[in-house]
């Protein structure tokens, strides 16, 4: 599977993420919890380190741990300062990292909202393609003969089902008689999405199919026309993919406003913008 650009992006700062979703809190509801060298912690300040937690954990701490943390984290902070790590090349760059991520999901949340999302699903319905799937079973053995006699024996009467359970070597198939479900054309691998696609309802393989697995035997028993996506089914991919686009517009439009001079690994000046 591909790496997306704005994955490269987002994966790394759940954290930032969280922090940036947290809603902001009347005067009246977001209280002082804490004072750390004159410095106040509010109540929203908890809910946000809440947030950055693991689920588990930070369904699980109670107020004053996360108290306790917030301020411990707050006083390591000023000694880390004092020391003048805040001006280490690492520290640097770490905090150089954490404004792209704020930045790039600032824009990202402004932009993919649930108008445009429903905008590219509609765009999608209106230009899809009806897609036929099929529903076959197989049973897959290791060798050409294994596969020729299972296929004598379905024609003597034999069960799919349970001669799958029995004799294919597809660990699957013990718990669901080789069923594979409803695919479409290119799902499985090529040669035997060709050879289900060739059958009709109710057909067994005359002839095992080979594929880097081994050998099948394949049922055909329904075809269909493919049922878009709801919208809620499709929105996870839809934002993926709309956050590819925007980052790589972003960061684009960044770019092109920029006066940018590459060099080789030598030091050279090269000609590239």
């Amino acid at each position: 599977m591909k790496t997306s650009f704005a994955a490269a992006f987002a994966a790394p700062f759940a954290l930032v993420l969280a922090v940036a979703a947290a809603p902001a809190q009347a005067a009246d509801k977001n209280p002082v919890v804490a004072e750390v060298n004159g410095t106040k912690i509010l109540q929203s300040d908890l809910a946000n380190y809440q947030r950055s937690l693991p689920p588990q954990l930070a369904a699980q701490a109670p107020f004053e741990a996360l108290q306790d943390m917030v301020v411990n984290n707050m006083l390591v902070a000023e000694q880390a300062k004092k020391e003048g790590l805040d001006k280490d090349p690492e520290v640097k760059q770490l905090y150089q990292q954490v404004l792209v991520k704020m930045w790039m999901n600032k824009h990202l949340k402004a932009e993919i909202t649930p108008a445009a999302v429903k905008a590219a699903y509609d765009g999608y319905l209106a230009n899809a393609k009806p897609e036929e799937e099929v529903r076959a079973r197989h049973i897959l053995t290791e060798t050409e003969d294994q596969a020729k006699a299972v296929i004598a024996e379905l024609k003597k009467g034999a069960d799919f089902t349970e001669t799958a359970k029995a004799k294919s070597k597809d660990p699957s198939a013990k718990q669901n008689g080789g069923d594979l479900g409803y695919f479409a054309q290119g799902e499985m691998v090529p040669q035997f999405s060709s050879a289900a696609f060739a059958m009709k309802v109710g057909d067994l393989s005359e002839a095992p199919v080979q594929s880097q697995f081994g050998w099948h035997v394949i049922k055909v028993e329904d075809r269909r026309q493919a049922t878009p996506p709801t919208l809620e089914q499709a929105t996870p991919a839809i934002r993926e993919e709309l956050a590819e686009k925007l980052a790589q517009k972003l960061v684009g439009d960044v770019r092109s406003k920029a006066k940018v001079t590459l060099y080789d690994r030598e030091g050279n000046q090269g000609a590239k913008k």
